[in-house]
């Protein structure tokens, strides 16, 4: 049996995710597992669909497992995203391959890139480009397009950056996990459509818009309730309100900060009536909007520099299937971190881990907040895996 591991925000999960596990078990995988991250996503936002929702989605569409991705690597930058996602498959000892898709769909490619990114001299080329006040990522490409002019056009695409990323995070943990990359149908953050595909922001947008995005999600959406989304009205006032409490010495505990942003964050603060004020307001030369959005929700949640930069502590099981299941036994004897598939087993842990589950309960507890209809706090602690029978 062969496995594969797919790293995922499902947010929603649409028919690419749904092509991209069949073209992953159509290369030869027997089984898929996916990290998944929870009701926080890697853009600095809420999910437009609960964990638990995302999970069913996710096994109807022919994931096999589902493991968290905890919260302090899911609001993270590309390179800590994929640590503590590639981290997490890494330690089960049952993934045979990592299955991503891409815009370049060449895995030779990336893998050049991910060679020179790795490379010490080259961290000192980007850090002359850095002088001139211009984001990472395009220092690291205009670096690149000096060195190797060939290549300099495939960092430009998010999707490459990120396969990038986890092939470098592969190569940092010594994995013999192998990378493979597909294709993808739709450009992300694109706003045109293809077929029955488009990309997951559209999807998104549709979905708040209340249009109809049927087209690009598979049918068992259907049976779900779609309706208890997130109110950004409600999450805005809830960021806003914490985020005018807040001083700059606690905004500089947030992981990626520097050059002193975190006191142009704390006058946005107070300046803004609305978070797209706060963020353009924060926003500089050097700091994407991207990044600013993430610093403004790891602040909001409390993780800090040191939640960022810790390693995996557990292997959190969100839901599985009969396959599923058989590759969470054999996990058993290969993981080399604790299984959590009751939120009882945390108590066991480390104090490391208490504090990455604290940081999924308070995230969780914001989120069920601010939905249409709001939820008790606690549904994180009472979190339990989804099994699907048959």
């Amino acid at each position: 049996m062969k496995t594969c591991g797919i790293v995922a925000e499902f947010n929603p999960f649409h028919n690419g995710h749904a092509r991209l596990v069949k073209e992953a078990r159509a290369s030869g995988f027997d089984r898929v597992i996916a990290v998944m991250s929870g009701n926080f996503v890697q853009r600095g936002e809420p999910a437009v669909f609960e964990t638990s929702m995302r999970v069913v989605a996710a096994l109807a569409g022919g994931v096999d497992a589902v493991i968290q991705l905890p919260v302090n690597y899911a609001l993270s930058g590309a390179e800590n995203f994929a640590r503590g996602a590639v981290g997490i498959l890494d330690k089960t000892g049952a993934v045979d391959s990592l299955v991503f898709g891409s815009e370049c769909a060449d895995i030779s490619l990336l893998k050049s890139v991910s060679d020179i990114f790795m490379r010490g001299d080259f961290s000192e080329e980007i850090g002359d480009e850095l002088k001139s006040g211009i984001t990472y990522a395009a220092a690291r490409e205009n670096a690149l397009r000096r060195r190797e002019p060939r290549l300099a056009d495939i960092v430009g695409s998010p999707n490459n950056i990120l396969g990038i990323e986890y092939i470098s995070a592969l190569r940092r943990l010594n994995s013999r996990i192998e990378p493979v990359t597909f294709g993808r149908t739709a450009a992300h953050d694109c706003a045109e459509t293809s077929g029955i595909y488009a990309s997951a922001s559209e999807i998104r947008r549709m979905i708040y818009s209340r249009e109809d995005p049927k087209k690009f999600l598979p049918g068992f959406y259907d049976s779900f309730d779609n309706e208890n989304t997130v109110s950004f009205d409600k999450f805005e006032a809830a960021v806003l309100c914490k985020m005018r409490r807040m001083t700059a010495e606690e905004i500089a505990l947030s992981p990626d900060i520097s050059e002193g942003i975190e006191n142009r964050i704390a006058a946005a603060c107070r300046k803004a009536s609305t978070l797209e004020e706060l963020y353009f307001e924060a926003k500089t030369k050097r700091y994407t909007l991207a990044r600013i959005r993430r610093t403004v929700m790891n602040s909001f949640i409390g993780i800090t520099r040191d939640d960022a930069a810790a390693d995996p502590p557990y292997i959190r099981i969100l839901g599985m299937t009969h396959a599923g299941a058989e590759i969470f036994a054999a996990m058993k004897e290969s993981a080399s971190l604790p299984l959590v598939s009751k939120t009882s087993d945390i108590s066991g842990l480390a104090e490391a881990a208490k504090r990455v589950f604290s940081l999924e309960c308070a995230a969780t507890d914001i989120y069920t907040a601010c939905l249409r209809s709001p939820l008790p706090a606690g549904a994180e602690i009472s979190r339990a895996p989804v099994i699907v029978k048959g």
